[in-house]
């Protein structure tokens, strides 16, 4: 089961994947009431899909989780500019030197509540940016999203690495559901068909 939460002033799509008393937790965004889940659920993997303050301030709540994020996005984590804690004015609320961090790469297979969570590198959004491919379920962060795709101008963002990345989730299943960061949910067949964006990439 896939569960949806929406949360802080960025509107950050937080996903949990929930087996039994288990969850993983997809970008735990900032503004995360936390409580419910750690009442609710054993925590048994955080995955970040980039490194931007609004999907990864609500880290400071698991800090003893591991985390499987992209070697380059790790480098974010105490990185106040690339973060984007510093164009909004705070200050990071974790130490990535004390975090259970677990780098991973393209096509790396993640094993978790005995299930297989593929990672797709889809640098554009940022450098180190990727998405999470469980089951038929594309966790697509900030590159895809309903008829639109994230921007490409914060720091190592890249218009044309975004566009080689679409073009590889352009060769998805149409059956795929997207799970975006922010916005609604869509496919990747709606998107082929309307998204001006995977329709030119």
């Amino acid at each position: 089961m896939v569960e949806t939460i929406v949360n802080g002033s960025f509107y950050v799509n937080t996903y949990l994947i929930i087996k039994g008393n288990e969850c993983v937790i997809i970008d735990p965004g900032m503004g995360l009431y936390a409580d419910d889940i750690i009442n609710k659920y054993n925590v048994i993997g955080i995955l970040i899909t980039h490194a931007h303050i609004d999907h990864i301030d609500g880290i400071k709540h698991f800090l003893n989780v591991p985390i499987y994020i992209s070697h380059l996005d790790r480098l974010k984590l105490n990185n106040r500019e690339e973060s984007l804690y510093r164009m909004v004015g705070l200050n990071i609320p974790f130490d990535s030197n004390n975090l259970n961090i677990i780098e991973v790469n393209d096509n790396d297979i993640i094993n978790l509540l005995d299930s297989e969570i593929k990672v797709i590198a889809t640098p554009g959004h940022t450098d180190g940016s990727v998405c999470y491919l469980y089951k038929n379920i594309l966790f697509s962060g900030d590159t895809l999203f309903s008829n639109s795709i994230g921007r490409t101008d914060f720091p190592t963002g890249s218009i044309k690495m975004m566009k080689e990345s679409l073009a590889k989730l352009s060769h998805l299943s149409n059956q795929i559901k997207v799970y975006p960061g922010h916005d609604l949910k869509t496919t990747i067949k709606d998107e082929k068909e309307n998204n001006p964006y995977l329709k030119r990439s």
